[in-house]
């Protein structure tokens, strides 16, 4: 269990950086058709090579296939386009902080449809989240609604992804090529996207754009979701769900760095709390994986 929260862990580091480089990139100018083109083929690519190198077949039954599909559909692709276009309105740490509503979103399609149950200590760790969400994304002043609501609505199509990661047949694949699926939509819809509006271009900054959008957009993204989907594994979609809660620290914390935004009050309160969730949630796990 150790491992899977490490992985987690991991997982949400990398994927907290990740979103500064993108609005980096966008500010600067690259538009976001070519921004995601060129985040999800670096993930595609990366997934075959893999394959290959591990001789994993990428052979796939129709459900397994079509569920895959489904996820990218949900994670790569929905997700994806709506915190980008969220991080031109908000704060890069007040957009990852809205996202991360779906660890709650998570915690009751387990309890309900899945008829997983609710624990004392999730109830708790679930208030604290919402609390901390209040605090962190009120702490920014005046913000469009338009980037609050696209936000908003990334948390319930990545809780969908990510419940999806722990049921259904997709999830006997190989890691390497069920991420291999999942990434597909994405890279294929861009593939045309991108080139038909005319929106195919490279980064300014030469090198150095290249680097930020190859390195720190897709090679992050792809070990992030490598590292989620393994510690999902171990831990299950809701455990998972609430340690990577670190993710939008470490957002707030870099993307305050980077961009030189205010630090307040409300982001220091929020901050806490969602400390103390993931502190409510990891202590939940263990108490659950001894009695197993």
């Amino acid at each position: 269990m150790l491992i899977g929260f490490i992985c987690v862990a991991g997982a949400a580091t990398l994927l907290g950086i990740m979103p500064t480089f993108q609005k980096q990139l966008m500010v600067s100018g690259l538009p976001l058709n070519s921004l995601m083109f060129f985040t999800n083929i670096t993930i595609t690519l990366v997934c075959l090579i893999m394959a290959l190198i591990r001789k994993h077949s990428l052979r796939a039954t129709a459900k397994q296939t079509g569920q895959a599909l489904l996820m990218g559909v949900f994670g790569m692709l929905l997700t994806a386009v709506l915190l980008n276009s969220s991080y031109l309105y908000l704060p890069v740490g007040t957009t990852i902080m809205l996202n991360f509503l779906y660890p709650t979103i998570v915690c009751v399609i387990m309890g309900t449809v899945f008829k997983a149950g609710f624990t004392k200590l999730q109830f708790a760790a679930i208030a604290a989240s919402i609390s901390g969400m209040v605090f962190l994304t009120g702490a920014g002043g005046e913000m469009p609604f338009i980037g609050i609501a696209m936000a908003i609505a990334s948390a319930f199509t990545y809780g969908i992804y990510l419940v999806s990661n722990e049921k259904g047949p997709a999830n006997d694949l190989p890691i390497e090529v069920k991420l291999f699926y999942v990434s597909l939509p994405a890279t294929a819809v861009f593939a045309v996207l991108a080139p038909a509006t005319h929106t195919l271009m490279a980064p300014a900054g030469g090198l150095a754009g290249w680097a930020m959008l190859i390195g720190g957009s897709g090679m992050f993204t792809v070990c992030g979701y490598f590292l989620m989907m393994y510690g999902i594994s171990r831990l299950g979609a809701s455990t998972a769900a609430f340690v990577s809660m670190l993710e939008p620290i470490v957002s707030v914390v870099f993307g305050t760095i980077w961009f030189k935004d205010p630090v307040t009050l409300g982001i220091a309160a929020g901050g806490g709390l969602v400390i103390t969730s993931i502190l409510l949630i990891t202590i939940d796990g263990y108490r659950k994986a001894k009695e197993s």
